[in-house]
């Protein structure tokens, strides 16, 4: 892993291989290593670039008021910096926010889209959510990942995977900025770029999960209603959490056939 000095933090980040380029923005409370499954096996044909968000990671933080603009600008900076002049964003959740962020702001950088999970706007049901989600993390790591986790995961997974949860939310826990975390959520509240989304003109997918009860396929058909050249992808028996193990060949297939559309 390597650092950069950007906005006066150090951004951890991972540059492999060479071609085309892939960006890999992670969501709230993840890091560079949730794209690893997808990286590692796209590494061979194209150039991929993940980073951990401010605050999240190995990525340091300041006492700024985090927004979705200053995550975007952190990403500019970050692509400036390793001398990328455009790529293929690909953003979970909160990282679809800052993609989507980024694609109006900077659109020059941008060669293609794909957003998954994520929302142009924060409504009253996400607000709702986001006020559990941030007083749960004022009473812990644990106590968020117990109050998001029936969000990203479907009941089958849940008790299928038990045991290596329970195992996982220890560890993390162990590590966890919590106030980079309690930063992201805070960073939802007041977004929305819905009204900006038809100034996006480069092929976009949105990837969304059928059972997805935090960014529901109402909120995630905002965006590619929105987007002109722009379609919409439902994943079976899939929540929040589109990077599960019976998605993963289904998702490298989607991006590398959505690569060979970009010119």
């Amino acid at each position: 892993m390597t650092k950069k000095t950007i906005n006066d933090l150090n951004i951890n980040y991972e540059l492999e291989g060479e071609g085309k380029t892939i960006v890999f923005v992670h969501g709230l409370s993840d890091s560079l290593a949730y794209w690893k499954v997808l990286s590692e096996n796209l590494k061979n044909d194209y150039k991929t670039l993940i980073y951990d968000l401010r605050g999240h990671g190995e990525s340091s933080d300041d006492d700024k008021n985090t927004t979705i603009n200053l995550y975007q600008e952190d990403l500019y900076q970050l692509l400036k910096a390793l001398n990328i002049e455009n790529a293929v964003f690909v953003g979970l959740s909160l990282g679809g926010n800052i993609i989507l962020d980024l694609a109006v702001n900077h659109p020059e950088m941008v060669n293609g889209l794909v957003v998954m999970s994520s929302f142009p706007e924060h409504d009253e049901n996400l607000k709702k959510i986001f006020n559990d989600f941030d007083n749960a993390i004022d009473q812990g790591f644990v106590e968020f990942f117990d109050t998001i986790l029936h969000y990203t995961l479907t009941d089958d997974m849940l008790e299928e995977h038990k045991e290596l949860l329970e195992n996982v939310k220890f560890e993390a826990a162990k590590t966890a900025n919590l106030e980079g975390i309690k930063k992201g959520i805070n960073a939802g509240y007041g977004f929305n770029l819905t009204d900006r989304l038809n100034e996006i003109n480069v092929p976009t997918l949105v990837i969304a999960g059928e059972e997805d009860n935090l960014t529901t396929l109402d909120i995630q058909r905002k965006i590619s209603d929105n987007i002109r050249d722009c379609e919409l992808i439902v994943l079976e028996k899939t929540k929040h959490n589109i990077l599960i193990g019976r998605n993963i060949e289904k998702l490298l297939n989607i991006i590398n056939d959505f690569m060979l559309k970009i010119e």
